[in-house]
């Protein structure tokens, strides 16, 4: 993970096809960092992206786009 702003990382997720890859040090404390920028940010269409463990790389968190309910 690089020293830009957590919140890049939301909109770089949001502005992907299906969502984004980051290797970090410390999972858990990475995890609750993002969703706190996330809600002071409080952007709604950063709320269709969800932070997830990679299941193939426990070092690697994944920001994934879901489908907005009108898209389903």
């Amino acid at each position: 993970m690089t020293k830009e702003p957590l919140l890049n990382y939301w909109y770089r997720a949001l502005h992907s096809s299906h969502g984004i890859s980051v290797t970090v040090s410390d999972i858990e404390s990475v995890r609750m960092r993002l969703y706190a920028v996330r809600r002071e940010a409080q952007d709604k269409d950063l709320e269709h992206i969800s932070v997830c463990v990679s299941p193939l790389d426990p070092s690697r968190l994944w920001l994934v786009k879901r489908k907005k309910p009108d898209d389903a």
